[in-house]
């Protein structure tokens, strides 16, 4: 673990070597040499897909109170700037990533403002994403994994494809599991960086004034533009297996929660030709399911499944003289399946049922001329089966809408 402090050290050193030959360039900029400008750094961490400092989390407290010891000795006049730099860990949608680490930099730049406001024209805060860079340094300083596991893993890192397939990619290595529980929580982070100037080098020196580097804009506390949120209220499918025998179908799903939704199915296909063939059912059913992974907006309803369902119908199935029923049934049982997204607007769904149905069926024979049905009174009863019961590979259109939301807070 000291290796990756070292590595984490040398990532600040060379972003703030850049930082001050930027600053430099500006006219005005006064800088105190010699060696005298001096840094030091913590880190906080989130809880997965949160923005909100929880100082009970992973020493979060005493990253905190190490943070205003270190401004109280160093004297706020003596401090030059403090970087902010916040990420999250890859997975879950890219977009919603880049949005989160910036709202996980403005819940930190909030928090230092609020307990030291002479601090809030020195602060620079940047929003990283995704941090995949991160992940590459964690696994280089890993001694329990091996050559060929890590040389699996920086092939995935370092492929110029799209952020979403490199995450599908990760999920299908051995080591993700490890990685997930072990480095993943690290990433999710805001780190800090204090440059400040010692006493004696000011005095020495006895510059004027410190000026801050032109080139950034300070943090400031103001009025948030309307931040724009895309939220699923709901999900539109029909089953492809269904349609390809024109069982005319649909089914509208609703999330409730992150990891909860209910399902109502309803099938129809009401074709018939005079007496001689008919493939009438309509079907309606009920389903609630639990999903695996918590979700998270607006991409919910994604990933491994299990349900409850309850559904009954009515059906009249004729061919010619060789298949001839009318009836009724009901079936209950349970659901399992697997959702995956389809391009940008579309997701894929392939789930199976199994449970017991119960049928009350009676036969019926066309007249000679084909006019009428006639009741056959010897054949009619009740079947129970116990088996397979739905196969669905179901086209899946998310209704998403966004909104607008505005809120005080500190933001770049």
């Amino acid at each position: 673990m000291h290796d990756v402090l070292k590595v984490r050290n040398v990532l600040f050193l060379i972003f703030l070597l850049l930082f001050s030959l930027a600053s430099l360039a500006q006219p005005g900029v006064r800088f105190i040499t010699g060696g005298q400008k001096r840094f030091v750094d913590l880190e906080v961490h989130f809880r997965w897909d949160d923005h909100e400092l929880d100082m009970g989390y992973m020493g979060n407290d005493a990253s905190m109170a190490r943070f205003a010891r270190m401004i109280d000795l160093i004297g706020v006049e003596y401090v030059d700037s403090i970087v902010i730099v916040s990420q999250s860990s890859p997975e879950g949608p890219y977009r919603y990533n880049q949005r989160l680490s910036e709202r996980r930099a403005a819940t930190m730049s909030g928090y230092v403002v609020k307990e030291f406001p002479d601090l809030a024209g020195k602060l620079h805060v940047y929003p990283d994403g995704e941090s995949w860079e991160q992940l590459r340094w964690y696994v280089e300083c890993d001694t329990t994994l091996s050559v060929e596991a890590k040389g699996l893993i920086y092939e995935v890192i370092d492929a110029d494809v799209n952020p979403e397939t490199k995450k599908w990619r990760m999920k299908r290595l051995s080591t993700y599991g490890y990685l997930l529980r072990t480095y993943y929580p690290r990433i999710r982070n805001s780190m800090f960086c204090i440059l400040y100037y010692s006493r004696e080098a000011v005095a020495r020196f006895a510059a004027p004034s410190i000026e801050l580097p032109g080139n950034l804009q300070a943090l400031q506390q103001f009025r948030q533009p309307a931040e724009k949120k895309r939220v699923m209220i709901a999900a539109l499918k029909t089953n492809l297996l269904y349609d390809a025998v024109t069982a005319l179908n649909f089914e509208l799903e609703i999330p409730v929660g992150n990891r909860f939704s209910i399902a109502v199915e309803d099938v129809f296909p009401w074709w018939h030709h005079g007496n001689k063939w008919a493939f009438q059912v309509w079907q309606m059913g009920v389903e609630g399911r639990w999903w695996f992974k918590k979700g998270v907006q607006p991409n919910l309803l994604q990933g491994y499944f299990c349900g409850l369902y309850l559904m009954s119908a009515k059906f009249d199935l004729q061919y010619l003289r060789k298949f001839n029923y009318q009836g009724e049934y009901w079936s209950a049982g349970v659901t399992y399946g697997y959702s995956m997204p389809l391009g940008k607007y579309f997701n894929l769904e392939f789930s199976a049922s199994v449970g017991y149905m119960s049928i009350d069926y009676r036969h019926y024979n066309p007249s000679a001329g084909w006019e009428v049905l006639l009741r056959d009174p010897y054949k009619h009863g009740r079947k129970s089966y116990i088996g397979p019961t739905k196969l669905k590979v179901s086209l899946v259109c998310p209704l998403r809408f966004t909104y607008r939301v505005r809120k005080e807070g500190v933001y770049e």
